[in-house]
């Protein structure tokens, strides 16, 4: 291990600039692909979000959003948009498989990892910047959010482009003291591209880009007692072109919609979730900074054994710019009573950003032996969740998919012994490429298991039961069961009912199949005086809430 942990330093030192990028690809892919294509839709948002673009790639209605009959105003349209032109060019539109939806989340995640390799080499050249975009790849929440067709990976690489283009501003800004006078106006492609990712913000998860850039330019301003530098960036010129991007969409929803898209993505949705705690996601403050130790995963390790060298770096440029991106929204999501795990996503690159500055003065320092202790305890948290997984799938559910816990828990291991090897050798490169191996066995290997677990997704096993040579797309008649990935699944309609109405459905139609819980199933039944064929039982949990499913499929 130690002959291979020193080909992989030197083959580190030797990267250029594009090769970089081309590693940090092959990165990103490593991590991600892995149960992309084989994951099924995963309740509740992404299977919202992938059939709301497939109604609005089949209406050809690009300024609606819409979920079965209902409007669906939570998020704005940019999301839409990015799935329907994914599967739109993919070259199948009818019945296209979710991964086909998932495509622009692993196009944003490499975006992201790029764009803060971008933002890291501002301060520390292209080896900060590589060290910066392989914390991000490996990191456990990115890879979850790579692989789902949400709006998270999306909002992460608008934000990471924009934050990149203001670590130049700001380095340009320190150089010449503040002065706006000697700092030369930014270029209009880097304007563009700066106010068009506000743009896509804003489009895709409303006000959370302006919010992070804007917490970022208000904490460094207040710092440096001045904000006339941030003129460099033509506010006037780019507001004009943000407005441009943006307004057109939201005048058009409004004037179709009325206030309806503003009670409910405004309301409801934004201002509901700081107000109130949502849907069971509230939690105290705090809960983001406990979270982080596994979200960061092993990023949080690389934290743990950087916190003195970055306090001895406490007065520098890039630690401030790290600093003002994190705290601002960091500090708003931790006093909000909802909270996701996903949420803090946007303010990881920051978390890597600085981390990769001191990274490899840590390594060449040698680590003391509190570091070590520190390395083991957090570096536990991989083959602990693993293994915590698969004992769960047993214990509750019967399941036990032994080749990706298996294999997970052995790329974890050889990802540590790699980072073990390298960190004795104070090669810090190798050390890095340890870590990211365990985050990515770590993603790969969870996916991989929950994706076996039958249990866990009713919804194929539902449509596997319904479907047949006589009726390849009935339409389903549901009790109990009002999850989203149905709806996205089946070949036919499906409709929300209670009992009754679905036993009588099935009366009247040959191809229609009633989806009962089976404690009321055959009540229903006898009360209607229907003879009808039962085709099958489904038991598992819903993901959507976590409450216990068990369902009967019937048909005539």
């Amino acid at each position: 291990m130690g002959r291979l942990a020193a080909r992989i330093e030197a083959f580190w030192a030797a990267l250029s600039g594009r090769g970089i990028a081309v590693l940090l690809v092959l990165l990103v892919l490593a991590a991600v692909l892995p149960g992309f294509t084989t994951l099924a839709p995963v309740d509740r948002d992404e299977a919202r979000f992938a059939q709301a673009s497939r109604q609005m790639l089949a209406s050809g209605d690009f300024i609606d959003i819409r979920f079965q009959d209902g409007p669906r105003y939570k998020k704005p349209v940019g999301i839409y948009w990015l799935q329907s032109a994914a599967v739109a060019l993919s070259g199948k539109t009818e019945g296209a498989a979710i991964w086909r939806y998932r495509l622009p989340s692993l196009l944003a995640a490499l975006i992201a990892v790029l764009a803060t390799a971008r933002a890291a080499a501002v301060f520390g050249g292209v080896r900060a910047g590589l060290a910066a975009g392989t914390i991000l790849a490996g990191a456990l929440i990115f890879g979850f959010e790579a692989r789902l067709a949400t709006t998270d990976a999306a909002l992460l690489a608008s934000i990471a482009l924009a934050q990149a283009v203001l670590a130049r501003l700001y380095r340009d800004a320190i150089a010449v003291e503040f002065d706006p006078g000697r700092l030369a106006p930014r270029g209009a492609g880097e304007v563009a591209l700066f106010w068009g990712a506000l743009a896509a913000s804003v489009l895709i998860k409303g006000p959370i880009g302006l919010l992070v850039c804007g917490g970022t330019l208000g904490v460094l301003a207040l710092w440096h007692r001045g904000g006339a530098w941030i003129s460099a960036l033509r506010p006037l010129w780019g507001g004009a072109l943000l407005l441009a991007l943006v307004v057109p969409w939201y005048l058009a929803i409004s004037l179709k919609a009325g206030t309806e898209f503003w009670a409910e993505a405004l309301g409801r949705d934004l201002l509901g979730k700081v107000a109130a705690a949502q849907e069971s996601h509230g939690a105290p403050p705090g809960t983001y900074l406990t979270a982080m130790w596994l979200t960061f995963f092993p990023g949080s390790i690389l934290l743990a054994l950087s916190l003195p060298a970055l306090w001895r770096a406490r007065r520098a440029a890039w630690l401030a710019f790290a600093l003002a991106w994190l705290l601002p929204f960091w500090l708003v999501l931790e006093l909000s009573p909802t909270k996701l795990p996903h949420y803090v996503l946007p303010l990881y690159p920051a978390l890597a950003l600085a981390l990769a500055q001191v990274w490899p003065a840590v390594v060449g320092a040698g680590l003391r032996w509190w570091q070590w202790v520190l390395a083991a305890v957090i570096g536990a948290i991989g083959p602990g969740l693993l293994l915590a997984l698969g004992g769960v799938a047993q214990a509750q559910y019967g399941a036990l998919p032994l080749a990706p816990l298996v294999l997970g828990l052995l790329a974890v291991a050889l990802g540590g012994w790699l980072a073990v090897t390298a960190l004795r050798q104070r090669l810090a490169g190798a050390a890095l490429a340890g870590f990211w191996l365990m985050g990515a066995a770590l993603g790969s290997g969870s996916v991989g298991l929950l994706a076996q677990v039958g249990a866990l997704w009713p919804a194929p096993a539902i449509v596997a039961l319904a479907v047949g040579a006589d009726c390849p797309a009935p339409t389903l008649y549901v009790a109990g069961f009002g999850e989203p990935s149905l709806v996205f699944l089946s070949p036919g309609a499906v409709r929300h009912t209670d009992g009754a109405s679905a036993v009588a459905a099935i009366a009247d139609d040959p191809c229609a199949r009633a989806v009962l819980p089976v404690a009321e199933a055959e009540a229903a039944l006898a009360r209607a005086g229907i003879s009808a064929r039962l085709l099958g039982g489904v038991q598992g949990v819903n993901l959507g809430d976590g409450e216990p499913v068990d369902l009967a499929v019937y048909g005539r």
